[in-house]
């Protein structure tokens, strides 16, 4: 079973990506399984099983599970009831990619792979000023093994395309950098997919901050 990892900020379109990604594996006849935070941010509805792990089918060969309770939990759940060929994981908040991956090998489950991590980020809304955001950024950015500069429909200018790669290169000097639309496909975007393809060489390394910590964002629950 073969994990995908993709990290990002709200509205950088990893929504769209995964439906893409999705579409992409079942027309390859694979079955895909999606975990989520909240289903009802991706859009789906019908219920087709209640339970401790929610699950809920977009299509016949694949259905989304809600991270409601332990990511391990949820995991061999997933694998003994539905047996994916490769399922995508969104970690949503705080979370980093390469800590959920960390973690999932720590598991032991056997036969699982990773593709490279995957950070998107939002061409439009790509800040490079200072502060708590921008140090959250700094450790997202850093970890990826892919960065995918989404949405490059809406940069008006090659110089302000090339000013986003530096500044990223900087941030992540050995991650592959692609920028595509991931609303409107096309040959950059088709490359993606074929990146995603591959298996991941990144052997991810913590220390013994959490994500929350490394992130310098303040965060407060009720």
């Amino acid at each position: 079973m073969k994990c995908i990892l993709i990290g990002g900020f709200p509205e950088s379109g990893k929504t769209t990506l995964i439906r893409k990604l999705v579409e992409h594996l079942g027309k390859q006849g694979q079955k895909v399984a999606v975990m989520v935070n909240e289903i009802e941010e991706i859009g789906i509805n019908d219920t087709i099983s209640k339970g401790e792990v929610e699950t809920r089918e977009i299509t016949s060969d694949c259905v989304y599970f809600t991270l409601k309770i332990s990511m391990e939990h949820t995991l061999r759940s997933l694998i003994s009831s539905y047996s994916p060929d490769t399922i995508i994981i969104e970690p949503t908040g705080v979370a980093f990619p390469g800590q959920i991956k960390r973690n999932i090998e720590n598991m032991g489950i056997p036969g699982i792979t990773f593709a490279p991590i995957v950070n998107l980020v939002d061409a439009g809304q790509l800040d490079q000023e200072t502060g708590e955001l921008q140090n959250f950024m700094k450790n997202q950015v850093g970890e990826a093994e892919i960065l995918g500069i989404n949405k490059v429909e809406l940069i008006t200018n090659r110089e302000e395309l090339l000013e986003i790669c530096l500044f990223l290169r900087k941030l992540n000097p050995k991650a592959r950098m692609i920028h595509f639309s991931a609303r409107h496909g096309g040959e950059n975007f088709d490359k993606l997919l074929e990146l995603l393809e591959e298996n991941s060489r990144r052997k991810v390394t913590l220390g013994k901050k959490n994500s929350i910590q490394m992130s310098g964002v303040s965060v407060c629950s009720s």
